[in-house]
């Protein structure tokens, strides 16, 4: 049976959306996975200034929270800034008030959540601060968090933790009209616990869609 997985992201950094098409690539592998990914509207700028994201960050199409409602999984990723959660995801998460003010309508789903953390701008630490935000947001929907699977690489891999996958910023490089790139690339560990943590949350959601548990909730 098919099952809806959404992996839907706040960035204006390409590294963080490649962490979100990695995941959505192990999310994938799970037979019966219809993968979507989506990103998250900067409704504090109204994203008039398209020189502040990197390239192809706005072609992404936009989440809607009926998105959100039609998803069996949802993987939410934001970099962290001063130790706390990106306040556009934030202002998202107040959108989905709602949901929970009407008879909890997430409930059942699968929640899980990425971070980035680090690099000019943003602050150091404080990535699994950002990340159990995420999972208080899903308990408080009666959402079932997910986190990263217990792998070997979460020994070596930098800024490791079982909230969630963390990737640490990288130096801008910056072209005439903005920002281009991150100098430095996912490493072999980021894309190894990236990939797994999609793939863990597709596993336990299609188990849960195919035993009736999400239809029912």
């Amino acid at each position: 049976m098919v099952f809806r997985v959404s992996v839907v992201f706040f960035s204006k950094t390409a590294r963080l959306v490649t962490l979100a098409n990695v995941i959505a690539e192990g999310a994938r592998a799970v037979e019966g996975a219809d993968v979507r990914v989506f990103r998250v509207r900067d409704t504090t700028r109204a994203e008039e200034d398209a020189s502040a994201y990197e390239r192809g960050i706005l072609d992404c199409a936009i989440v809607t929270p009926q998105d959100i409602l039609e998803s069996d999984c949802v993987i939410f990723g934001a970099q962290t800034r001063h130790g706390r959660l990106a306040p556009e995801m934030s202002l998202f998460f107040d959108r989905l008030a709602s949901f929970h003010a009407n008879g909890c309508a997430l409930k059942g789903k699968i929640g899980s959540s990425f971070t980035e953390v680090g690099g000019p701008g943003q602050g150091y630490g404080g990535h699994e601060i950002s990340l159990m935000t995420f999972h208080s947001f899903f308990m408080q929907h009666g959402m079932i968090s997910v986190g990263v699977p217990p792998l070997p690489v979460l020994e070596s891999a930098q800024n490791s933790t079982v909230f969630g996958t963390t990737i640490s910023g990288g130096s801008t490089v910056r072209g005439a009209n903005g920002p281009v790139s991150r100098v430095r690339e996912l490493s072999a560990e980021e894309v190894k616990l990236a990939y797994a943590q999609g793939e863990w949350a597709s596993v336990i959601a299609k188990q849960l869609h195919d035993d009736g548990e999400l239809g029912d909730a």
